[in-house]
């Protein structure tokens, strides 16, 4: 029926309208009034105050209902995906915390940009004499060193390559490029003079020297090489593949909560909600094709033509190369083996835990088809410590097989030093890693050992930048069975790129020499080898013990 007093639609048997609140029946206008109703009773002192607090407390109830009700509407807490999902958002993002805590540095602008500075030494300190026989004090100092410096806006490389003992160099390279010239110099070969070619006319140049028109053809600038493998390789690009194909694989997922489990991480009781995770073995399949995808990405077969073709090597030996790449085909064979562990596996149940918000463990048990039906249990587990990060344990076992792999430490650096400690134990003698490291005083001490074995002791500096890692190992010691056989230093270095200075280099180009200039420089050389042989006997049979020395030429 209708309501007399605002014209709503009511229910036939309703004794008051719902909208106007109009008594049924009641004319037009008239209010609804509560059956028993007296009127109004005089205020009783103390009760306004409370109907108003009753008042405000229904209010706070009806905004609680309204926030709890929006809630569960977006799915947080009903969601038991959304749960999950937020759980591994938190323990990444912890994680993360502890890589800007160190200080990593960012080294990709370097290889994007091709401005690349590099340093890397290797240095002899001693050798314990007892276990040779002989005294091999005099070797300290022997050493090899290697820098090279890359800038790619000017298109200039210097790289040497040198060995040394002590403060004299025994032997040494030097490789420049400026543009499309290509030069070597060698301080005890060719006196300070850098001998080159220019790489774009080189065919043509060897043609006219030769007559040879089968070298014709051969031409290319090592820096438009290295723009063809740049444009190749797009990390980026990869990365952001790869999340997709993440995200896929997590879209494919089906999660279920399993209820509340108290469950014990690294010797620390700890509340969880169980959840299983089931991957769907077609969602594996995809993965997997997928992932083939983005680590084919880089087309190595079509970037080897061209390079190859850029030389002008002949297109029969460029296709016999390439006939061997692809029968290579190595992420195809990747990719073939994983689907073979899909198949073996079928749907994948991983059963996911939750404490405090983070993933506290992750667990996967299964029976492996591999004619013996070996079972194989694979745990993670994740915190258990005052901080998140500081601890973790990993347990594989398959049958009677256990392998753990234990992680402690200061991990989040909140006392100022990073340090862990992680040792490996199983059918094989525990490995052990030992590391301190200080981020501001730029202190590192690292101790790698095996069990009843040896061990690999080490102390030095390292320090990072937003675009730089500068690491000095003064001191790597190798220790067996306690006893110390050899010890040596090492440096390395890797930052931008400050400029490439090729003045002093002397370059001349060997295309641009007549024969006869040509036949003097191959006798120079001949004549200056002879004279590096004799000199390095020399210093060798001065500086080495005599029963060394001839033990050693």
């Amino acid at each position: 029926m209708v309501c007399k007093s605002c014209g709503n639609e009511i229910r036939d048997d309703a004794k008051f309208c719902p909208h106007c609140g109009a008594v049924s029946g009641a004319p037009a206008g008239a209010p609804y009034v509560p059956s028993g109703y007296a009127g109004p009773e005089a205020p009783v002192p103390g009760q306004g105050k409370g109907k108003k607090g009753l008042i405000i407390g229904g209010i706070a109830a009806v905004i609680v209902v309204a926030i709890l009700a929006a809630v569960f509407a977006s799915g947080l807490f009903s969601n038991p995906k959304k749960q999950v999902t937020a759980a591994f958002a938190k323990t990444a993002a912890a994680y993360s915390a502890v890589s800007d805590s160190i200080g990593l540095p960012d080294l990709n602008g370097l290889r994007k940009h091709q401005s690349i500075s590099q340093r890397f030494s290797f240095e002899l300190n001693s050798i314990n004499s007892s276990l040779t026989g002989y005294d091999m004090s005099a070797l300290s100092g022997l050493g090899v060193r290697m820098d090279t410096n890359l800038d790619g806006e000017s298109r200039k490389l210097d790289a040497s390559l040198s060995a040394y003992w002590g403060g004299d160099d025994l032997l040494s390279f030097r490789l420049l490029a400026d543009g499309s010239k290509l030069y070597l110099s060698s301080p005890q070969f060719t006196d300070g003079t850098a001998y080159g070619v220019n790489t774009e006319t080189l065919g043509a140049d060897l043609e006219a020297m030769t007559g040879d028109s089968s070298v014709a053809d051969i031409s290319f600038n090592i820096f438009d090489l290295m723009d063809l493998a740049m444009e190749q390789m797009d990390p980026e690009a990869m990365k952001q593949e790869l999340k997709e194909a993440n995200k896929a694989l997590w879209e494919a997922a089906e999660v279920k909560k399993l209820g509340a489990k108290s469950l014990s991480v690294n010797g620390t009781e700890t509340k969880t909600s169980a959840y299983q995770v089931v991957f769907p073995q077609d969602a594996l399949y995809q993965y997997v094709d997928e992932l083939e995808t983005v680590l084919s990405a880089v087309d190595y077969y079509e970037l080897y033509a061209q390079l190859f073709q850029a030389t002008g090597m002949p297109q029969e030996e460029i296709q016999d190369f390439l006939d061997q790449l692809e029968e290579l085909d190595v992420y195809g064979e990747l990719a073939d083996s994983l689907r073979d562990v899909v198949e073996q596996l079928g749907d994948v149940h991983l059963t996911v835990h939750v404490g405090g918000g983070y993933v506290s463990a992750l667990v996967y048990e299964s029976y492996l088809d591999n004619g013996r039906d070996s079972f194989l249990s694979l745990s993670l587990f994740l915190g258990g410590g005052e901080e998140y990060v500081d601890n973790l344990r990993l347990e594989l076992k398959v049958d009677d097989q256990l392998i753990i792999v234990d992680s402690t430490g200061d991990h989040g650096g909140k006392s100022g030093v990073f340090t862990d400690k992680t040792v490996i134990k199983g059918p094989i003698p525990a490995i052990t890693s030992d590391l301190q490291y200080d981020p501001k005083g730029g202190g590192l001490q690292w101790n790698l050992s095996v069990n009843g074995a040896g061990s690999l002791d080490m102390m030095g500096q390292l320090s990072m930048g937003e675009d730089s890692v500068d690491l000095q190992m003064d001191d790597i010691a190798l220790r067996v069975m306690g006893l110390e056989v050899c010890s040596f230093g090492m440096d390395y270095y890797m930052g931008p790129c400050q400029g490439v200075d090729l003045t002093g280099a002397s370059p001349k180009l060997i295309t641009e020499m007549n024969m006869f200039e040509l036949m003097v420089l191959a006798s120079d050389l001949e004549n200056r080898a002879t004279t590096w042989a004799d000199s390095m006997e020399s210093l060798f049979a001065q500086r080495l013990p005599a029963e060394l020395y001839y033990s050693l030429f």
